[in-house]
């Protein structure tokens, strides 16, 4: 009897406390950074910060955290982890 391999995801998240500190998770690695945004790749996808004054306070990529102090404008994902179907395309399709 075969088993069939799932994928297995990891964890990965944001939290940003009043547009001042951003504490990412599942970092997996940094790919620039200046005062005006920040670029980094996470288990789900490309992540860029944006805004003024920005600083990578801590970086502890062997437990996948990120911490960026400054005035954050943006976070947006690019690419990533394409999931199949949500609840909208399931009750649409």
């Amino acid at each position: 009897m075969e088993r069939s391999a799932k994928t297995v995801e990891k964890p990965y998240g944001m939290t940003i406390d009043q547009r001042k500190k951003a504490v990412i998770t599942g970092v997996t690695d940094v790919e620039s950074f200046d005062e005006g945004a920040v670029i980094l790749h996470t288990h789900g996808g490309r992540l860029i910060l944006t805004g003024s004054g920005l600083h990578v306070a801590s970086l502890q990529l062997e437990e996948g955290r990120l911490a960026v102090d400054g005035s954050i404008d943006s976070a947006s994902y690019e690419g990533g982890v394409r999931r199949r179907g949500g609840f909208l395309r399931r009750a649409l399709g």
